[in-house]
């Protein structure tokens, strides 16, 4: 059985202090001369600048975007508030100009398939940064509750961002929290979708070996052996080691069907081993896998399917070289 544990979830980390501070150019016969319309966004623990921004940019602090979700919760959430949620993840890389925080009901989850080891439960991400790297925003996940791996399904969840120019109102957020909520009605039509999709996939017959393929599909890989540079070689080894090791695993526990392939997939996007520590990868690709489910069902429902056809010759001779990358055990 594949098990994961979260990257780490102390809230403190993501709640360093950060300041505005006016900056100047030297040199000019004077000790120093203001730059008008610029300020820098510094880290105060160690004195170094995160970005150099308008004078009209609005700093949102990681703990002050964590305190706005709790308005999100409460209109999303029937009956939660953010204390019935506890952080299981933060996305943020060493240089701390961005981060992502998954906020979890522990107490509160839905069985596929009516199995309790097929547990999912929905998840909050905040999205902010100081580097403009990414604008404020709020994203509603589902987590696969014995892996912690997640998957965001794009327009079908709720999602929407708040910029750092000006002030943000209480009126603005709940308008855009409204306006999210309509594309789904609530998030128990957002589970009621997940569900409909999840025992599809179930249904749908996938050997394991072509697990390789699959990703290549999903994820858009297509190289050539004779064009990869030996650096490139072992980044694509490593890819393709996680996603064998991951399948033998998920297939083994869940069968040979496309549910267990997105597991294979949605573990390779929440945990890129590949990636040398770095979360950056996580959030576009867990949406990735979302928009492959759909894009997936929506061809397996068409009259003649047929995988081989799916795949293509590309992504499958791809799989092939990726497969010759990885140590047979």
């Amino acid at each position: 059985m594949m098990t994961r544990t979260s990257h780490n979830c102390d809230l403190g980390q993501a709640f360093f202090p950060v300041k505005e501070i006016p900056i100047f150019l030297e040199g000019f016969g004077v000790s120093r001369k203001p730059i008008p319309g610029y300020k820098a966004i510094v880290e105060m623990e160690s004195g170094k600048a995160l970005s150099v921004v308008s004078s009209n940019y609005r700093l949102i602090r990681n703990e002050e975007a964590y305190k706005i979700a709790d308005i999100v919760v409460r209109s999303i959430f029937e009956g939660k508030t953010l204390r019935d949620f506890s952080c299981y993840n933060i996305h943020m890389p060493k240089t701390k100009g961005s981060c992502r925080i998954d906020l979890i009901i522990e107490n509160h989850f839905n069985q596929l398939f009516g199995n309790p080891s097929e547990s999912w439960t929905p998840f909050v991400r905040i999205s902010n940064s100081y580097n403009r790297t990414l604008t404020l925003r709020y994203d509603i996940g589902l987590c696969r509750w014995i892996c912690k791996n997640g998957v965001i399904f794009g327009h079908k969840g709720i999602s929407f961002s708040v910029t750092h120019e000006g002030r943000i109102t209480d009126k603005e957020i709940d308008r855009l929290i409204e306006r999210a909520k309509s594309n789904i009605g609530s998030i128990g039509s957002l589970w009621h979708d997940f569900e409909v999709k999840m025992n599809t996939l179930h249904e749908i017959a996938l050997p394991a070996s072509s697990a390789l393929a699959i990703y290549c599909k999903a994820f858009g890989i297509s190289v050539k052996k004779d064009d990869v540079t030996k650096a490139q070689e072992s980044r694509l080894a490593l890819c393709a080691k996680q996603i064998v090791t991951a399948s033998k695993d998920y297939f083994k526990e869940l069968g040979n069907n496309a549910y267990a392939m997105m597991n294979v997939l949605t573990d390779y996007a929440s945990f890129p081993e590949w990636a040398n520590g770095s979360t950056n990868y996580v959030d576009g690709y867990q949406r990735r896998v979302g928009r492959w489910v759909d894009e997936f069902l929506q061809e397996h429902g068409k009259q003649n399917f047929s995988l081989s056809a799916y795949i293509g010759d590309e992504y499958q001779n791809t799989a092939y070289y990726l497969e010759s990358l990885v140590p047979q055990e």
